[in-house]
């Protein structure tokens, strides 16, 4: 049974306020979907999202999470006036539906976007919308299961088997098969883990990671 980082009685305002930063972002000051999303991840408040942090995930508005992501992400102060009200635009759909793929996979943001980028998420809108969200929950899922893993892909190249290359490397099998179907991120692996899955593989650890 899925863990998830934090109470759904949080989700519903946690993934409003995404939402709302997102529409802000692209909407209100014109920045480019995928490059926010870039930033949002870099800032580190994607992290404190996943991480359940109550600040993040029940204490700041759409408006406060898009300014701390662009300070975090430039260095400057920025300052903007909040907005009343917010459009159910299919802008703010993709990042109301994220937060809620993102909570109930338990996968990183990262991981996320890195399978079904901006652009394919933001294309779901028309069809899924009006949908219960179980229904996202399911599309999204499919999209993982299609979609292997580098790790998967360098342990089949070298004709290992899950359980060969947690023998021969030291990592535990489960957690080989976590990294595989990316309900855990290679990218926030320990350096000693991922050098470990390297050099069984005989490959650089650049062709492990995104």
């Amino acid at each position: 049974m899925m863990t998830h980082a934090y109470s759904p009685l949080y989700l519903g305002k946690c993934s409003r306020a995404v939402g709302n930063m997102l529409h802000d972002a692209v909407l209100e000051f014109g920045m480019d979907g995928t490059d926010f999303l870039k930033r949002f991840i870099q800032s580190g408040v994607a992290e404190q999202i996943e991480s359940g942090s109550p600040k993040y995930i029940a204490g700041k508005s759409g408006m406060e999470l898009f300014l701390d992501v662009m300070e975090k992400t430039t260095g400057q102060s920025f300052h903007a006036d909040s907005v009343s009200s917010y459009d159910r635009s299919d802008v703010y759909w993709t990042g109301w539906m994220l937060t809620h793929y993102q909570w109930y996979s338990g996968r990183t943001f990262r991981s996320i976007l890195d399978t079904v980028p901006y652009d394919a998420l933001i294309g779901l809108y028309k069809t899924l919308h009006e949908a219960d969200i179980q229904k996202s929950y399911e599309v999204l899922d499919a999209h993982f299961s299609q979609s292997e893993s580098k790790l998967k892909k360098a342990r089949r190249r070298c004709g290992l088997t899950q359980e060969a290359l947690a023998n021969e490397s030291g990592v535990s099998l489960n957690t080989i098969r976590a990294y595989e179907r990316k309900s855990k991120d290679l990218n926030r692996a320990q350096a000693d883990t991922v050098m470990r899955l390297a050099n069984t593989l005989k490959c650089n650890v650049s062709e492990l990671l995104n």
